[in-house]
């Protein structure tokens, strides 16, 4: 899987700037939260925490501020997450780190941020949503159990990256820090899975079809709940462009509409969003 540009659909616009917060401090570095809250103040409200995709590689929070807006629209909590890139001797193991500290965060500040910390869900898009499905299914990562307040309470999933056990990209990005069947959300779907919500493109051939069909399929063995809605004719984030997958997106605009339509709909079902 190797994803190494950003979706039209997923760009940032240039009015409503989020509250800046430091979630995490790695040595040196601060990573950030950005905090786009519901027009009336107000407590104990849903929050969903936002994670881009970019292959784990490139990318950035801005990525996914619309739709962050568009959920505080709803009358949630929106935060988009920055996470660690695979770069400079990182892996995909120190992007699971981060996105479990930032979901503890945001349950250690949930009187700051007037969130109910038991309803802090998760939103992941392509490699990001197999940084929110990490968080959710994993036992451990870098040798530390996951704990339950590092866990979303709900998943939204768009295009995610959820078989990594024989994945050779991810394999070389993992870089022999971690086997890469450690960080498979599919190997580890059991009955503690919060309810989740799968987007899938039926010709996606960065992640495919059939590791969401399987997530799914073991989710509800175990009693779990996965809805898994299928596009016909459409790639990776739901593009057009079956030839090139990783760039030059050509987003259906039909169907991410749809789509949208469908993530509402299973936040509005849960008590999250406000229709």
């Amino acid at each position: 899987m190797a994803l190494l540009a950003a979706p039209s659909f997923l760009s940032a616009t240039e009015t409503g700037a989020p509250d800046v917060r430091v979630y995490r401090q790695v040595g040196s570095r601060q990573l950030k939260a950005y905090v786009f809250r519901p027009g009336k103040t107000g407590s104990d409200r849903p929050a969903i925490l936002l994670f881009h995709g970019g292959g784990w590689q490139i990318g950035e929070p801005s990525w996914v501020f619309d739709r962050a807006k568009e959920f505080a629209a709803g009358g949630m909590v929106a935060v988009a997450i920055e996470y660690r890139l695979s770069r400079d001797g990182l892996s995909p193991a120190d992007a699971v780190e981060d996105a479990c500290a930032a979901f503890a965060w945001a349950r250690a500040e949930a009187s700051v941020l007037e969130i109910d910390r038991t309803r802090v869900a998760g939103y992941g898009v392509s490699a990001g949503g197999h940084l929110a499905a990490a968080a959710a299914t994993l036992p451990s990562a870098k040798g530390r159990t996951i704990r339950a307040d590092e866990r979303p309470s709900a998943l939204v999933l768009s295009s995610p990256a959820l078989g990594m056990a024989r994945d050779a990209y991810f394999g070389e990005l993992m870089a022999g820090r971690g086997d890469p069947s450690s960080y498979s959300p599919l190997e580890f779907v059991g009955p503690s899975l919060p309810p989740t919500l799968v987007i899938q493109g039926e010709k996606d051939k960065i992640v495919l079809t059939r590791d969401a069909e399987a997530f799914c399929a073991a989710a509800k063995s175990a009693g779990a709940r996965c809805s898994l809605h299928i596009y016909p004719g459409v790639g990776h984030l739901l593009t057009r462009n079956l030839a090139v997958q990783y760039k030059d997106f050509d987003t259906d605009p039909a169907y991410a509409a749809d789509a949208h339509r469908h993530e509402d709909d299973f936040l509005a079902a849960l008590g999250y969003l406000r229709r």
